[in-house]
């Protein structure tokens, strides 16, 4: 897989579109055909119920939807600043039944914080996300289809003279959480239900990163199934995933 790093500088305000607002949304970026894993037929039937989150903050979202095998794609609203930062409501609503791994608009109070890691982490569906690498500079994994130059822009501004770079990469943090959520029913090698793991979204890597004991011929087959979406790390960790 190719990726291009970009390197930029970067400090300043972001504008981010509101659900049923006037302000505009980046476009949703579509992933690559071809590129993310097939659900199994047995995944696809299964159906789950939106949680309710109203009046959380975005971090028990998280945790909350991926129990419910949920993908969470966050719409910030900055002219609703009455409990600025947490969620004020879902598309579909709380108590509806969807398919598993399906995605859920979370409609959020306000805007994203003023920091670049903010501003990544509220555009998911263009981002993958952002990490320090060997050397400690800033890694932002973004989109290949994301439009560059503008992202570059706002980047720049919010990094506030701070030196990252840009890593393009064929899939975002959304399409890699659905790649979380298939490793989380732990049926994907025989066994799994019985081994130790932990996983992670990797914008280093433009990937999930698994951490697990597994023998080198499984390690193989799974990386090979997910094209390029995960990469294996051989090592024991606690009971998790």
């Amino acid at each position: 897989m190719r990726r291009n790093p970009i390197r930029v500088l970067g400090a300043a305000a972001l504008t981010v579109l509101a659900m049923g607002a006037c302000a505009k949304q980046p476009p949703p970026v579509a992933p690559a055909a071809g590129n993310l894993p097939l659900a199994s037929p047995t995944a696809a039937a299964a159906r789950t119920t939106v949680p309710q989150v109203a009046a959380l903050g975005v971090t028990e979202v998280d945790k909350l939807f991926a129990e419910a095998k949920l993908v969470p794609i966050l719409r910030y609203h900055p002219e609703v600043l009455s409990g600025e930062g947490t969620v004020v409501g879902t598309d579909p609503p709380a108590g509806a039944i969807v398919l598993a791994g399906d995605s859920v608009t979370v409609l959020v109070a306000g805007a994203p914080g003023p920091t670049l890691q903010d501003y990544v982490n509220a555009h998911r569906e263009t981002f993958v996300g952002i990490a320090a690498d060997a050397n400690g500079v800033l890694v932002v994994g973004i989109h290949q289809q994301a439009d560059l130059a503008r992202e570059i822009e706002t980047l720049a501004q919010l990094a506030n003279g701070s030196a990252y770079r840009i890593q393009t990469c064929p899939r975002t943090f959304t399409d890699l959480q659905r790649v979380q959520l298939e490793l989380a029913r732990r049926d994907f090698v025989a066994g799994a239900d019985k081994l130790s793991f932990a996983m992670t979204v990797d914008p280093l890597a433009c990937a999930v990163r698994l951490t697990i004991d597994m023998s080198e011929p499984d390690i193989a087959q799974l990386t090979a199934r997910y094209q390029g979406a995960l990469v294996i790390q051989k090592g024991s960790v606690r009971r998790g995933g």
